[in-house]
């Protein structure tokens, strides 16, 4: 039986294929989601493999995930709550470890869908409570910032931008938070030069669309026509 003995590299090798299964489970479901973020700059083949993975992964939490991501992205905010609620509720009921760490990224979607329909005391409280248990978030920490901004709180957002301002992550969101805080201050020529910096850029990883940003454009463009 000595060839049922264990060794230095049968151990190791064994270690390794149970961790590649565990990476590849863990993955797997987020292929999708991987294939849409090659591009950035195609917004149709993006939303295509979002819907991809909701025909794929069906009532798993992960279809939900991007379901609302994909709605998020065309600006069907209450039908991607829909489905953010949807996912919320799988995750409650098969409370899983991969459906425990599921659940913060579909309150991320709710706290995007609070801001982008001008809920912005909803959308601040759920994206503190993320941040709270989850201070890699960046993203959550950007709509701390812009929801404070946007409530007209200047000190606050200021505190929140710089906790992100050090980091390399999440540009875009960096550039919008400069730009919703120079509003709220008033200075809406600096206010456009970020968004117009923001539009010259592939803007679909802020989750917001082309039209969401337009609109921010007009209404700074508007308020800097009166202020002079």
């Amino acid at each position: 039986m000595e060839y049922l003995s264990l060794n230095w590299t049968s151990t190791l090798a064994g270690l390794a294929a149970v961790l590649l299964v565990m990476f590849i489970r863990l993955h797997w479901p987020f292929r999708f989601q991987y294939m849409a973020n090659l591009y950035k700059r195609r917004l149709d083949v993006r939303l295509s493999w979002l819907e991809a993975s909701y025909r794929k992964n069906r009532s798993r939490a992960v279809a939900m995930l991007d379901k609302s991501t994909h709605e998020i992205m065309i600006g069907n905010y209450e039908l991607a709550e829909k489905y953010i609620v949807s996912g919320i509720n799988v995750c409650k009921e098969h409370p899983s470890l991969f459906n425990q760490a599921m659940i913060h990224y579909l309150f991320y979607n709710l706290a995007i869908v609070y801001y982008s329909s001008g809920r912005y005391n909803e959308s601040l409280e759920v994206a503190f409570r993320i941040y709270q248990r989850d201070q890699g978030m960046t993203d959550s920490l950007a709509l701390i910032a812009c929801s404070h901004a946007r409530l007209g709180e200047i000190e606050s957002a200021l505190e929140a931008y710089q906790l992100i301002a050090s980091r390399r992550s999440a540009k875009e969101w960096k550039l919008f938070c400069l730009a919703e805080i120079e509003a709220a201050k008033g200075n809406y020529e600096h206010a456009l030069t970020h968004l117009r910096q923001l539009l010259n850029k592939s803007a679909s990883s802020l989750y917001f669309n082309r039209s969401e940003l337009e609109k921010r454009l007009e209404e700074w463009q508007k308020a800097s026509t009166h202020a002079s």
